[in-house]
This record gives structure tokens, C-alpha cells and sequence, in this order.
């Protein structure tokens, strides 16, 4: 079998080619561009919070950016690292875009201190986390406002006993009086 004089001459210019293009002017190989790293999405700093007792924290609002990608498609993620102050389901981010919020709440007469965790995503996987402090304290309640949450029955006058004591409301004011058990003869 022959092969053409024609096909000889293309494949010669070919290999040429390949080694002409694989060398710069100074034969050194040529590199190839470089490959652009996806960069981590930012999140804005959030500064510690402290709160009362029973009180919603938030929302407090954050922003968050990326190089590459729109800040509509982001994944903004959030946890406690303490449940028994924040639970899963108290723990709440909401926003769009570069604005985003987070709303804390804790469960019902707790206190304590818990680091919130705030991990955003971009669409190629990479992530970044900022995280921030949430301190709960206690908070001294009023025997009136106790008294007025517990046992307060409306616009009626009805009495209610706790623990041996009775508790009449004035149901034209929001007072409450303790009545004294009658003394024993």
C-alpha cells in the first residue's frame, strides 16, 4: 500500500506544528493558561448578642457575597452548638440575595451561652463560616407580671388556689390579692 506524496507532506506540517507550538521563543515549554480557582463566598461579621430570657433574638441582619457566583443562589446554613438553649427549629435564617437574617429563639425559661454557626455555600461547593456568640440571662420577673401570666382568668372575678393560698382578681383592674387561708379557731 502507498501512501500519498500529498498525506506524507500533511503529516510532516503537523508534527511540525505540535513542536513549534509546544516551544516558545525561547524553547521553553509553553504553559498553559492558568485555570481560575473558585474563590470561597464571604459572610459579613456578626457581633456577639446578649439577650433576656423568653426574648426572640432578631433578626439580626447579615451580609453575604461571593466573586463567582450570584448572591441570589447562595446556601446560607445556621446552627447552635447548644440545643438545649437554641433548638433546631430556633434557629432561623432568612433573606435573599446579599441581605440575609437570622432570628434566634430560645427554648422557654432557659439561659446560658451558645456560639451560632453561620455556613454559607457557593454553587461549586465551596463554603466559608463565621460564627458569633449568643448569651441568654435570666431574667427577674415581677410577681405581679408572674401573677398576671399564671393566673389571670380574663374579665371575671374567680378566685384560684395555688399551694394552699387563694388569688382573687379585680376584674376592672389588673391587680391581684392574696387571701389568707381563715385561721383555725
Amino acid at each position: 500500500m502507498k501512501i500519498h506524496e500529498s498525506w506524507k507532506h500533511l503529516s510532516l506540517l503537523a508534527a511540525t506544528t505540535l513542536v513549534v507550538a509546544a516551544c516558545s521563543s525561547n524553547n521553553d515549554p509553553v504553559k498553559p493558561p492558568p485555570v481560575a480557582m473558585n474563590q470561597p463566598p464571604t459572610v459579613a461579621v456578626v457581633a456577639d448578642q446578649t439577650s433576656d430570657q423568653d426574648t426572640v433574638v432578631g433578626p439580626i441582619e447579615f451580609a453575604v457575597a461571593d466573586k463567582e457566583t450570584d448572591s441570589a443562589t447562595l446556601r446560607v446554613v445556621a446552627a447552635a452548638d447548644s440545643a438545649s438553649l437554641f433548638p433546631a427549629d430556633g434557629v432561623v435564617v432568612s433573606g435573599a440575595g446579599a441581605a440575609r437574617a437570622i432570628t434566634l429563639t430560645p427554648l422557654e425559661a432557659t439561659t446560658g451561652a451558645a456560639t451560632i454557626a453561620l455556613l454559607v455555600t457557593d454553587v461549586d461547593g465551596a463554603t466559608t463560616t463565621r460564627s458569633f456568640k449568643v448569651t441568654v440571662n435570666a431574667k427577674n420577673a415581677s410577681v405581679r407580671d408572674v401573677a398576671m401570666s399564671t393566673f389571670a382568668k380574663g374579665e371575671t372575678e374567680d378566685q384560684t388556689t395555688v399551694n394552699g393560698f387563694t388569688f382573687a382578681q379585680d376584674a376592672d383592674e389588673t391587680t391581684f390579692q392574696a387571701l389568707m387561708p381563715p385561721e383555725e379557731p
